[in-house]
């Protein structure tokens, strides 16, 4: 199965809502609750007039969307970007969120050879948890309801 990436736009607004409010998704999200159509499409609209600096990718299969990635530059560490993935609930357990996370990394390491990646994993998330340790993610020390995990570029994607 061949998966292309690509940079998300407004058309694709729905469906990335879709995965967001997908009730497996909102149990592990910091923000829990259902995000409104108009309210997502502002956030949207603003997120990607900064898309080339924080990038938002869309992933296919035979143009099909099966899931999503974003970066975000975190403003109290300036040599890191958050990654956030999200896979189309149809697509689960088909490794969609590995080959998600690899291509997100090799784009954002292309790009920022000396930054590295942090991922917040809420700690009853037990498969994002082994998905990022999986891709070389290390767990850092902390406190609260999510885990920081941290990956800086290597050779291993």
């Amino acid at each position: 199965m061949k998966i292309s990436q690509r940079t998300a736009t407004l058309n694709d607004a729905a469906v990335i809502l879709s995965w967001r409010n997908a009730p497996q998704v909102r149990a592990f999200s910091q923000h829990s609750d259902p995000i409104p159509f108009e309210e997502h499409l502002k956030w949207l609209s603003a997120r990607l007039k900064k898309v080339r600096l924080e990038p938002i990718f869309l992933f296919t299969v035979d143009n099909d969307p099966v899931g999503m990635s974003r970066l975000d530059l975190l403003t109290e560490f300036s040599e890191k970007c958050e990654v956030s993935i999200l896979v189309d609930p149809g697509y689960y357990a088909r490794g969609i969120g590995g080959r998600i996370l690899n291509m997100t990394c090799e784009s954002f390491f292309h790009l920022h050879p000396n930054k590295s990646l942090i991922a917040k994993v809420n700690k009853e998330n037990f498969i994002s948890q082994k998905l990022f340790v999986s891709k070389g993610f290390k767990l850092l020390p902390t406190s609260g309801d999510y885990l920081t995990f941290e990956k800086s570029r290597n050779l291993n994607f």
